[in-house]
């Protein structure tokens, strides 16, 4: 069986109202070339108005651009006051001299506090006192009384806040 020959793309037939070159191209304008100015366009579908001119195509004015305003530049200079920049301490056993927020040069006074390691050598006694001789776990009291078991704080010598705690490890 033999087919008719035909192009690559079947015809297609012609749709009134529309020439043969808006068919082809689907329907759309020719394309301008880059570059080229626009068509002025048409008159519009209705006169002007009765005494009245129509208004005159817009097409924007190139000239030099508007002037600008002058802007002031201000520096504004900005001077670090001398802060109060506290020191690392590090508390012991023995009073410290510090610098306190009033700029004074002042050494700390020391409170003793029971703390945890107080406990734990009290009940360390105990244990062992009751397992290995019964006398001695009478004696857990001691550590209460020692300040070199307990915590040392240290206390501003004028306003009384705590300034730095030292725990016994």
């Amino acid at each position: 069986m033999a087919y008719p020959k035909q192009g690559p793309y079947p015809t297609q037939p012609q749709v009134a109202g529309f020439s043969a070159q808006q068919q082809q191209g689907g329907g759309y304008p020719p394309q301008q070339q880059a570059g080229a100015y626009p068509p002025p366009e048409q008159g519009g579908a209705y006169p002007p108005p009765q005494g009245q001119q129509p208004p005159p195509p817009y097409y924007p004015q190139q000239g030099p651009p508007p002037p600008q305003a002058q802007q002031q530049v201000t520096t504004t200079v900005i001077q670090a006051q001398p802060a109060f920049i506290p020191v690392p301490v590090s508390f012991g056993e023995y009073p410290v001299t510090i610098t306190d927020s009033q700029g004074r040069q002042v050494q700390t006074r020391l409170e003793y506090r029971v703390g945890s390691t107080t406990h734990l050598i009290a009940c360390v006694i105990c244990l062992f006192g009751w397992l290995i001789f019964l006398p001695i776990a009478l004696f857990f009291w001691v550590p209460y009384l020692l300040d070199g078991t307990k915590d040392v704080y240290h206390i501003h010598p004028i306003d009384g806040s705590v300034v730095g705690v030292y725990r016994r490890r």
